[in-house]
C-alpha cells in the first residue's frame, strides 16, 4: 500500500476508535497479479470450532463488478463442497495463494453443478472498512455483467459471461444463456428463544436485508464449556448479534484476518448500516444444511469478545477487546392479577433502523411465549422510555376488542411503542440516546371493551359559554347497553354557527389533536416532537372524550407556532408566500375514565347562537 493511501485511511477513519490499524504488510494480492490455474487453500469451520482447509483454484478476476470493487471466480473443492456448493455463513472464509491472502468467500453460484465462489480481495475489504464506507440500508437491485478475457469450463458447459447480482435473488440466467450468475451469500441469521409465529414477524420487519432467517438455539452448556475461550483467527467463525439475553438474534459468517485487534470478516455486508456498533461473537457450528440452491450454516453465537463498527460493502470489521453499547430492555409478563411473573431480559442493537422493529420482535416475543393467545383478553400495559437529558416517555394503556383478538393481538399491542421510537430516533434534529425501556404486561382472561353506539345531548342549539350535557351510550362486549353522561363548556367566544362534536377514545382524539397542531410534527425541532410523543403516550384507550374542533388561532411557521391571534391576523399571515405557513388550531374537550376499552366514533352537530336564550351554566 502506497504512502498517500495510508495516509487516506488514516483522515478517513472514525477518531473516536482511536488509532487504525497498521496497514497490513503487502502479504495479500493485487488482483492484477493473479493468473487463472493459480491454486491455493482457504480456511473455515463446518462443525464446531474445528478449523478446517478446503482447496481453492482461480478461474478469472471481474473487474468493476461495482464502482472500485473486483471480484475473483474461484473453484472450490473438498469439505464436502462439491455435493453442498458453497455454504452461506462460509462469508469471510479466508484464501490463501502462495502463502499470500486473497480474500474472503462472499459470493456463489446459486443451482450451480460446482462449486463456484466469488472472492472479494482483502485489499479493498480493508480500504472500505477503514473509510467506514456508507450506502443505503438497502441497495438498489441491479446485475453487472462482465465479459471474461478467457472463457471458463464449469460443469461440462462453457460460460464467457458472468453475471454479477448485487440481491441475493435475481433472475436467473435461461439455460440458454452463456452466462454464469453469482450472487451474494447471506449470513444466516440464528433466532434463540423465538416462537415461530415472531420468527415470521421478524421476517417481514426485515424483508430487504441480506440474511437467511433460521430458528435455532443457543450450544448447549456441555458443547459451549468445551468450545472454551475460542481464538477469534482467520477460518474460525464470526458472530454479528443484534439482540443478546434471554432472547438472541445473530448472523454468522467467518473471520477473514486478524490485524492486532482489528478483525475483518465476511466480504460482503451484514445490513450496509456504514458505521456501526454490535457485539463482535465467537460463534459454534452445528451442521450444515444441505440446498439445492445455496446451502447454509446452522450456527449459534458464543462469546461476546469485541465490537463490530464498520458494516460495509466488501464486509464487516471490528476491534477485539471492546464492550458494544447495547439498549437494555426488560420485560414482565403476567397472566391475571396476582398471577406468576416471567421476567426477561434481552440487550438489542442502538442502530435506529434497527431499534424499533428489534424492541417489536422482542416484547411479542415475551407474551407470545405464553402460547395461543385468546379470543377474549384484555391486556394492561405499561411501558417506561428513559432518554438522555429529558424526563422520561411513560405509557400506560389497555387493549381488547377485535383488533387485540387472536393471533394478531400481540404485535398489535406493541406496535405503538416501535412507532414511537421511531418518531424519536428518525427525527434529525438531535440525536436522542434512549437510555433503556421497562415494561410490564398484564393479560386478563375476558373482553373489557365497548362500542360507541350512541348519543344524545341535552339541546342541539346553544349559546357561546352555555355547557352541552350529553349521553353516551356504550355497548360492553356481550353486555348490555351503559349510559354514559358527559358535559363540555363551550368557550364565551365561540363563533356563531354549525359545529360538530365527536365522541371517541382518548387515544383517536390525541391523533386528531396533533393533526391540527403542524408545529409539533415539525422534524426541526427535538423538544416539538418530544411533546407530540407525550401526548399519544399519555392518552388512554378507556377514556371517553367529547371532543369540539376550534376555528384556526394561530400559524405554524416551520417548528414554531403563533396562536391565539385575531382573525384577522390569522388570515394575513396564510396568505404569505415567503415562508411555508400551516394553520393551528385548538380543541375544547371533556374527557370521562370507564372500566372499559372503548372502540368506534359518534358525531352530532350543533349549532352557536348568541341569540340563544339557554341556561348560561359553564360550570
Amino acid at each position: 500500500m502506497s504512502s498517500l493511501s495510508l495516509v487516506l485511511l488514516l483522515l478517513l477513519r472514525d477518531p473516536v476508535d482511536g488509532p487504525p490499524p497498521a496497514a497490513p504488510e503487502p502479504t495479500f494480492w493485487n488482483v492484477d497479479d493473479l493468473k487463472i490455474g493459480q491454486r491455493g487453500f482457504g480456511k473455515t469451520v463446518m462443525r464446531g470450532v474445528k478449523l478446517e482447509q478446503f482447496e481453492a483454484e482461480v478461474l478469472g478476476v471481474l473487474k468493476n463488478t461495482s464502482p472500485g470493487r473486483d471480484l475473483v471466480l474461484c473453484r472450490l473443492s473438498g469439505l464436502n463442497l462439491e455435493r453442498t456448493g458453497v455454504i452461506q455463513g462460509m462469508s469471510g472464509s479466508p484464501i490463501y495463494i502462495d502463502g499470500k491472502l486473497l480474500g474472503a468467500v462472499a459470493y456463489a453460484w446459486p443451482y450451480g453443478k460446482d462449486p463456484i465462489a466469488g472472492v472479494t480481495p482483502f485489499s479493498q475489504m480493508y480500504r472500505y472498512a477503514e473509510s467506514f464506507e456508507r450506502r443505503t440500508v438497502v441497495a438498489p437491485s441491479r446485475t453487472t455483467r462482465i465479459d471474461l478475457p478467457q472463457p471458463i469450463v464449469v460443469g461440462g458447459r462453457r460460460y464467457a459471461t458472468v453475471e454479477v447480482a448485487t440481491h441475493a435473488d435475481p433472475p436467473l440466467a435461461s439455460e440458454s444463456d452463456d452466462m454464469l450468475v453469482m450472487v451474494p451469500l447471506n449470513a444466516p441469521l440464528a433466532a434463540s428463544g423465538f416462537s415461530p409465529r415472531v420468527w415470521r414477524l421478524v421476517r417481514q420487519e426485515f424483508p430487504d436485508f441480506a440474511f437467511v432467517p433460521v430458528q435455532s438455539g443457543a450450544v448447549a452448556e456441555r458443547l459451549a464449556a468445551q468450545a472454551g475461550d475460542v481464538r477469534i483467527e482467520p477460518g474460525a467463525a464470526l458472530s454479528v448479534s443484534l439482540m443478546v439475553g434471554d432472547f438472541d438474534m445473530s448472523g454468522i459468517g467467518t473471520v477473514t484476518h486478524v490485524e492486532g485487534s482489528r478483525v475483518y470478516g465476511w466480504g460482503h455486508p451484514f445490513m450496509s448500516l456504514g458505521g456501526c456498533d454490535l457485539p463482535l461473537m465467537t460463534g459454534w457450528v452445528h451442521t450444515v444444511c444441505p440446498r439445492t440452491s445455496i446451502s447454509f450454516k446452522f450456527g449459534s453465537p458464543l462469546k461476546v469478545v469485541g465490537t463490530i463498527n464498520a458494516d460495509v460493502s466488501t464486509g464487516i470489521a471490528g476491534w477485539l477487546g471492546r464492550q458494544p453499547d447495547m439498549m437494555p430492555l426488560s420485560m414482565r409478563v403476567r397472566h391475571e392479577q396476582g398471577g406468576d411473573t416471567h421476567a426477561f431480559r434481552v440487550r438489542i442493537a442502538r442502530q435506529k433502523q434497527l431499534l424499533p422493529p428489534l424492541v417489536l420482535a422482542a416484547l411479542t416475543n415475551s407474551i407470545d411465549l405464553e402460547g395461543e393467545w385468546p379470543d377474549e383478553a384484555t391486556i394492561a400495559f405499561t411501558c417506561r422510555i428513559d432518554i438522555d437529558g429529558y424526563e422520561p416517555i411513560v405509557i400506560r394503556d389497555s387493549f381488547a376488542g377485535p383488533a387485540f383478538a387472536g393471533a394478531k393481538a400481540p404485535p398489535a399491542v406493541f406496535n405503538p411503542v416501535a412507532s414511537l421510537l421511531s418518531q424519536l430516533l428518525n427525527q434529525p434534529a438531535r440525536p436522542i440516546r434512549i437510555k433503556q425501556i421497562d415494561c410490564e404486561t398484564e393479560v386478563r382472561a375476558g373482553r373489557d371493551a365497548a362500542e360507541i353506539e350512541g348519543v344524545e345531548l341535552d339541546a342541539l342549539t346553544y349559546a357561546p359559554g352555555e355547557t352541552v350535557r350529553g349521553s353516551v351510550y356504550l355497548r360492553p362486549y356481550k353486555g348490555q347497553p351503559v349510559r354514559i353522561p358527559i358535559s363540555l363548556p363551550l368557550p364565551s367566544d365561540l363563533p356563531e354557527g354549525e359545529h360538530t362534536i365527536s365522541f371517541l377514545d382518548e387515544v383517536s382524539a390525541a391523533r386528531q389533536d396533533l393533526r391540527t397542531q403542524p408545529h409539533l410534527l415539525s422534524p426541526h425541532h427535538t423538544d416539538n416532537i418530544l411533546a407530540a410523543v407525550r401526548r399519544l403516550a399519555q392518552a388512554r384507550r378507556t377514556h371517553l372524550v367529547m371532543r369540539l374542533p376550534l376555528p384556526a388561532n394561530g400559524v405554524a411557521l416551520g417548528g414554531d407556532a403563533l396562536v391565539d391571534l385575531p382573525p384577522s391576523v390569522v388570515h394575513l399571515l396564510s396568505q404569505t408566500r415567503r415562508t411555508p405557513v400551516q394553520l393551528t388550531a385548538g380543541a375544547a374537550s371533556a374527557r370521562e375514565a370507564t372500566p372499559w376499552v372503548l372502540y368506534g366514533q359518534e358525531s352530532i352537530k350543533i349549532q352557536v347562537s348568541r341569540h340563544h336564550r339557554g341556561r348560561l351554566n359553564p360550570n
